[in-house]
């Protein structure tokens, strides 16, 4: 109960800060905290699947004969640029990855059988815009029910439910700008937080009333990450990280050598985990920035051979896991950095260009470090320490430069993947 109590306070102190902001929906209707939404309980409910963009899963290994097992095809045959994200459709605590929720280019937001990738019937799920839905979406459970957070090429921030109904009471929100990477959930109030490409920084209401928006001179397209006390961090096109409290109030800044179009990752203490250890940015000159939670700098390595900024080198997010930060580039290359350096371990140039995000499964007893391709190609690296061991090459026959993923569901692991031919595949 004081548990309960003390955060109908937080939420109570918070909402009362935004009223100076103007914390309503233009029509009267006031920023709302009742029944905040939380995170689902899928293996993989957002981008990058955790709040902190980590992208990382204690998973079992893929079969060394893994292949494409079921496949979508968009009767639009546009390119998929969503990356899709698993549900269970419905506020079921237990992750059993029933549903592939996916956002398309013709502005249809798909809900497909995990099984099978058949898409359900409308009677289950049915939601379309007007304009593409460029963003990988956010599962989460609010009301009992099941919930998506997403954006499209307009500029509206959507909620709907598990059949693809708004959700109350002003969803959705225009944001005036393309909705950036995807957008984060606060783990304490259930604020939603978007970046926007009409250079704004959005915080919205659990009601759809927007909280704040914080504007830049240029545009935002990464997706923020979340501290466990509801801190989000966030960069873009001006070359600045930034850290804000929940309600919007800037608590620090720091400048990049290059705009940041991938995610920042925040490294938790494993023995307390609401603690923050460092967050970690890569900016598109391939420049690596570890960054106490303060905002205090402890130090910043340029990661390539490339003296030059804003060259486009690096836009795929990366993964952490094990003190070790996974960094893919345009060139094709991987890099397994040492966190508490900044220096790599080692590299390995694969085909094609990165630009989905990296993604790390965790055996227990090994890593698999996997990267989507412009090539056609899911690779699998194992990271055998000092080196990379054997590449594992998965064929999807169309370049993939959305996020991937990731099911352990049934006691095996499953890749879903987006591509530029208009399909989502399971491999397993």
């Amino acid at each position: 109960m004081g548990g309960q109590l003390s955060k109908i306070v937080h939420a109570a102190i918070l909402c009362l800060g935004t009223l100076a902001l103007g914390c309503n929906s233009g029509g009267g209707i006031r920023c709302s905290f009742d029944q905040p939404a939380r995170l689902a309980a899928s293996s993989w409910p957002k981008f990058q699947r955790d709040l902190q963009n980590t992208g990382a899963i204690p998973a079992p290994r893929l079969h060394p004969q893994a292949q494409v097992r079921a496949q979508f095809a968009d009767p639009s045959g546009l390119p998929f640029a969503s990356g899709p994200v698993l549900g269970n459709g419905g506020a079921s605590t237990t992750s059993v990855d029933s549903r592939v929720y996916v956002g398309s280019a013709s502005g249809r937001l798909y809900a497909l059988a995990s099984s099978t990738l058949t898409p359900l019937g409308s009677a289950e799920f049915s939601f379309s815009t007007a304009s593409a839905i460029r963003t990988t979406p956010l599962v989460a459970i609010r009301q009992d029910a099941e919930v998506l957070f997403f954006g499209n090429e307009s500029g509206f921030l959507y909620a709907v439910t598990q059949t693809g109904s708004p959700q109350p009471q002003v969803w959705p929100l225009n944001t005036g700008g393309a909705i950036g990477l995807a957008p984060a959930l606060n783990p304490l109030d259930g604020t939603v937080y978007a970046t926007s490409a009409a250079n704004a920084f959005y915080g919205v209401c659990p009601n759809g009333v927007r909280r704040f928006a914080n504007t830049s001179i240029a545009a935002f397209v990464s997706a923020p990450a979340m501290t466990p006390d509801g801190k989000a961090v966030y960069g873009g096109d001006d070359r600045i990280l930034r850290m804000e409290r929940g309600d919007g109030f800037l608590l620090w800044s720091l400048s990049l050598a290059a705009p940041l179009r991938s995610a920042p990752v925040i490294e938790l203490d494993e023995e307390q985990p609401e603690t923050v250890r460092a967050i970690y940015a890569v900016d598109t000159s391939g420049r690596l920035f570890k960054v106490s939670a303060g905002g205090q700098l402890i130090y910043s390595t340029a990661l390539l051979d490339d003296s030059r900024t804003d060259t486009g080198l690096v836009s795929a997010s990366p993964a952490l896991r094990k003190g070790r930060l996974y960094v893919a580039t345009t060139g094709g290359d991987l890099l397994a950095v040492d966190t508490g350096t900044g220096t790599p371990v080692w590299s390995l140039s694969l085909g094609g260009e990165a630009h989905g995000s990296i993604v790390v499964l965790d055996h227990g007893d090994g890593l698999s470090i996997t990267v989507p391709s412009s090539d056609g190609n899911i690779y699998v690296v194992p990271d055998l320490g000092p080196t990379p061991g054997g590449v594992q090459a998965l064929s999807v026959g169309a370049p993939v430069r959305t996020p991937l993923a990731v099911s352990v569901a049934e006691e095996r692991t499953a890749l879903f993947v987006s591509d530029d031919a208009g399909r989502v595949s399971r491999i397993e």
